[in-house]
């Protein structure tokens, strides 16, 4: 088995991952911001336009476990390379899209083959050694970063040439990485999964009789509702607190799509700031926080650093406090996510290692609808700034039991000082 970090062309496998995912990632992010003004144009209402947000993690929910677990069966590659083309497909019918019916089917198939990330972690764990595995986690964690901050911005300008431009270059892209996987990635040599179990109940059976298991999927799912609420409540919360950012003299508390057209730019740049910072910390700084604090430590200063950015944003007095907060944010985000994903898969089976990442997929795809839904309920009951503080309140708990975790377990992933040989 080639193991990455080791210098020369083991390294290379990592990169291809990378690319793959940024790329995919890349035409998630175009047609995000978009969604909104589609539904509108159809005449959906509040209930249908938050369903169509909603649906794409729906799928991921549902199907990331089927995923890593067909991978564990088949293959890597030919599950990645796949899924790659599913989701050009899904594109395409995304931009000829005419109807409201047509919409939801795009984003259902686009959630469907976009499940497969999970695979792309299990890639990562089948190609590193365990004292690597944050290392190579960190790369998707970029990836992710990169692609969805990069993708709003490029879908804002493709907009102008049309409609259904973002949708065809999210094709596009989504094609460039299956024709780019199918060239270059090499099937890695891995345990063999058993029988085919493919919607993730041995998995959460071996969470719920697993501590080690079972704690990290709830900090990953506390994590993942915490920054969902961040994102879909940033921009009314802007509008709601800090109009003059966004152009408008008065505040907005129910803002049009016209007011969120105008305010995206704004949104856009911000978020890509944020997804930058992430990116590399998780690209390049893991690399060497790893090895000096480990990975259970990350996973208390991750959560704790996000949860005082959230509270600082609710607390902002002015919008020059609201980007020093933000700041913030992208450090706990980078420390966490690829130490958690580590965590995970050092601590699963090995011949099972698609099918527990896939279903920590499926757990952060249900932060991500629980998430934006309770958000949206704080606020309209209790104002713009509720949300955040939700969001911290949820990061304090998970703090406390990420410190109760590393107690308990941190001994069992001990730090590999710099230049020691692996274990």
């Amino acid at each position: 088995m080639n193991r990455a970090g080791t210098g020369g062309k083991p390294r290379s496998p990592l990169l291809f991952v990378f690319l793959t995912v940024f790329i995919d990632l890349l035409g998630f992010g175009i047609v995000i911001p978009l969604l909104p003004v589609y539904s509108e144009m159809y005449r959906a209402g509040p209930a249908e336009i938050g369903l169509l947000m909603a649906s794409f993690s729906a799928m991921q929910f549902v199907f990331a476990p089927f995923w890593g677990r067909l991978s564990d069966r088949i293959g890597r590659k030919p599950v990645l390379v796949g899924g790659l083309l599913g989701t050009a497909a899904a594109y395409v019918l995304f931009a000829r899209a005419d109807s409201l019916a047509l919409l939801f089917a795009s984003r259902l198939l686009a959630g469907f083959f976009g499940a497969n990330v999970s695979t792309a972690q299990a890639y990562i764990a089948d190609v590193t050694a365990p004292e690597d595995r944050a290392k190579g986690m960190g790369l998707i964690g970029a990836a992710f970063g990169l692609g969805f901050c990069l993708g709003p911005l490029l879908g804002g300008e493709l907009t102008h040439i049309s409609a259904a431009a973002p949708g065809w270059f999210a094709a596009g892209f989504s094609l460039a990485a299956a024709l780019f996987g199918a060239l270059t990635l090499v099937e890695p040599a891995r345990a063999r999964g058993r029988a085919s179990r493919v919607f993730g109940l041995e998995e959460l059976r071996g969470a719920a009789a697993q501590p080690r298991l079972g704690t990290l999927y709830v900090l990953s799912f506390a994590f993942v509702a915490a920054f969902a609420c961040f994102e879909s409540m940033f921009t009314v919360f802007g509008l709601a607190r800090f109009p003059a950012v966004f152009g408008l003299t008065q505040p907005v508390d129910d803002a049009s799509v016209e007011e969120i057209l105008r305010a995206a730019p704004v949104t856009g740049r911000y978020l890509a700031g944020i997804g930058i910072v992430s990116a590399i910390i998780q690209g390049g700084l893991i690399r060497r926080l790893v090895p000096r604090f480990g990975e259970t430590t990350l996973v208390v200063v991750g959560p704790a650093l996000l949860g005082l950015g959230l509270l600082a944003i609710a607390l902002a007095p002015s919008w020059g406090f609201v980007v020093a907060a933000c700041l913030i944010l992208p450090v706990g985000f980078g420390l966490n996510n690829p130490s958690l994903a580590s965590l995970l898969s050092r601590a699963a089976p090995a011949a099972e290692q698609g099918g527990y990442l896939g279903l920590q997929q499926s757990v952060g795809s249900l932060a991500r609808m629980a998430g934006p839904a309770a958000a949206g309920l704080v606020f309209q009951r209790f104002g713009p700034a509720s949300p955040f503080v939700l969001g911290a309140a949820l990061l304090g708990v998970s703090t406390l039991l990420a410190w109760r975790y590393h107690r308990r377990f941190g001994a069992s992933f001990p730090r590999v000082a710099r230049g020691a040989p692996p274990a």
